[in-house]
This record gives structure tokens, sequence and C-alpha cells, in this order.
């Protein structure tokens, strides 16, 4: 920043001098003139934060009560938008899933993501979700359930056998 910008800011600064001069305030907090008393606080500040944020975090992606101090409309909101993200982007990562249960693939993820936080990455989340439904989900059509359980356990891949070996062998060349 230049001197000019800096004066300029300063001689527009509606607050008091005393409040940019740290010389010319008292001690910020009761009791922190002592060095090392404002620690305590501090400490327990922060533990209060960690514990306010984990309970607006559970009610956002685990279906958790909606803390004191907030809008449980608009928490609820952000919940239902953010399971709704976590539903497309898993589907962009394994878009069998949603071919496989056509129309109930976005109710059967919503209810899935209320209850089950994501822990892992999306094809984590996407496998734990196929999981959930062949165990969890409610009744399934049986193409559905077949689908599912080819996706998560998928037949081994065998190499040919000396049959298919020895058509390729026989095979003419299309480059020639």
């Amino acid at each position: 920043m230049s001197d000019l910008t800096r004066t300029a800011r300063e001689n527009t600064d509606p607050r008091p001098t005393t409040d940019r001069d740290p010389a010319a305030q008292g001690p910020a907090e009761p009791g922190s003139a002592e060095p090392g008393s404002a620690e305590p606080d501090l400490a327990a500040a922060r533990r209060r934060l960690a514990r306010r944020q984990e309970e607006l975090l559970a009610a956002l992606v685990a279906g958790g009560p909606v803390p004191p101090g907030f809008d449980e409309r608009q928490v609820r909101a952000q919940s239902t938008g953010l399971a709704a993200k976590r539903r497309d982007t898993t589907a962009k990562v394994a878009p069998d899933l949603p071919r496989a249960l056509g129309a109930q693939y976005g109710p059967l993820f919503l209810g899935y993501a209320r209850s089950h936080p994501q822990t892992g990455g999306y094809r984590a989340d996407a496998r734990a979700f196929a999981q959930w439904v062949l165990t969890d989900g409610g009744p399934l059509a049986d193409d559905h359930r077949r689908a599912l359980e080819q996706w998560l356990h998928p037949a081994p891949v065998r190499p040919p056998g000396p049959l298919a070996r020895l058509r390729r062998a026989l095979r003419p060349d299309p480059r020639r």
C-alpha cells in the first residue's frame, strides 16, 4: 500500500484515533493485563465454538437437531441442498446407480443421506449407498436388486480361453 493511500485511509477512518493506536487503549479483555490470563478464556471460547460448529454440521449433513440460535427452516433448506448436491455428484461418479434404480434413485439417495453422513470420497459413498439400498433401503424390484448386486460385485474378468485365442489367430488382419 502506498503512503498516499495509507494517509487517505487514516484521514477518512471514522473511528477515533485511540481505536487505531494499541498503546492508547487499555487492556482488550478484563484480566488480560497479566500475561497468560486470557488464555484460559480463549481456550474455553474455542471449545464452545468447536461444539457449536459440530452441532451445526450435524444438523446440515447428518439430520441432527438444529442448534439454538439458528433459523430451523434455513438450516433444513441448506441441508436438503447439500444432500441434493451429494446425490448429483455421486450420480456423476457412479452413473450405473441412477441407471439401475431409475426414478427411485433420487428419493432413495436423499433418504440415505439424511442418516448417513459422507465419511469417505464419492466412490466410497456410492458403494455405501448401494449396500444400504440392498439391506435397508426398503422393497426393491428384482431387476434393480440384481443390477445393484452386479454393480457391487462384478464378475471377475477372465482371460480368453483357447477357442477365443484360436478364433483371433485365424481372423484375417484388417490392415492387409
